[in-house]
């Protein structure tokens, strides 16, 4: 990876105070670890070398140093009101779209707070998509909770890149730290994999889909054809009621025990 000097833009139209942390010249990565422990606490907007911060209508996002889940810095996240929203934009990587690779990431907040993960072009805080909201209720990284785990669609377009956004609907402060873009583990099906042979049906299909084998599935997330999670199901059964989706053409993920995904796409008549 490349390492720049960063920049930043103001951009009044924006809000007050509203910028664009903006890191040139860096190369695209097929993956990535970042615990932050090279920056410290407290100046505005501050990311590591090759991320980006956007800033608008006075929204905080700074390294804090308060109880990080390792080592001796985090990210933290603050709007204080609808409309001061906050994107923190990771580096740039050449396989966002392969399906082979998971974003994982410790998270916390210091009450009910409300985080989006999801993918911007150029840091253009109106082309950021929300793949997942992400709700956070634990207040230490001590909790099962505070480990994320996040997949993403091969349908997101070239160029992108992942970010997480405080869209400033939660007061709360909001913290993460030891992000990491890994391949996704046992992603080649065998015999000892819980997915092997799990499969949804028919295709395409009507108004349900039927998974021939759900014991092992937590959970359901079903994403539309330009990357969008449209539905989520949190304790699926066999038989899938999607009579509330439009016609079109899904990606049906299950999220395993183990924490792997199985991706099907799927077309809605």
């Amino acid at each position: 990876m490349i390492k720049n000097l960063s920049f930043k833009i103001c951009l009044p139209l924006l809000g007050i105070l509203g910028g664009i942390s903006v890191n040139a010249q860096c190369n695209e990565v097929s993956s990535f670890s970042e615990n932050f422990d090279a920056y410290s606490c407290c100046a505005m907007g501050v990311v590591p070398t090759c991320w980006d911060s956007v800033l608008l209508n006075g929204a905080s996002q700074i390294i804090s140093s308060t109880s990080p889940a390792s080592g001796t810095s985090q990210i933290y996240q603050n709007g204080y009101g609808t409309g001061k929203i906050s994107i923190v934009v990771m580096p740039p990587i050449s396989n966002i779209n392969a399906g082979t690779h998971q974003l994982k990431v410790k998270m916390k907040a210091n009450s009910a707070g409300y985080l989006e993960f999801g993918y911007i072009k150029d840091n253009i805080p109106e082309t950021f998509v929300v793949l997942q909201g992400i709700n956070i209720n634990n207040t230490s990284y001590n909790d099962a909770a505070s480990q994320r785990t996040f997949t993403v669609p091969t349908t997101v377009p070239d160029g992108m890149r992942l970010a997480i956004r405080n869209p400033g609907t939660s007061f709360a402060g909001h913290y993460w730290d030891d992000v990491v873009w890994e391949p996704i583990p046992n992603l080649a099906t065998n015999e000892n994999d819980i997915s092997f042979g799990v499969s949804i049906y028919p295709n395409p299909f009507n108004e349900t889909l039927k998974i021939s084998d759900i014991k092992d599935v937590k959970s359901i997330t079903i994403n539309d054809a330009v990357g969008r999670v449209v539905k989520t199901i949190e304790k699926p059964t066999a038989i899938l009621e999607l009579n509330d989706l439009q016609k079109g053409v899904y990606f049906v993920n299950l999220h395993f025990r183990n924490e792997t995904v199985k991706s099907f796409k799927s077309i809605k008549n």
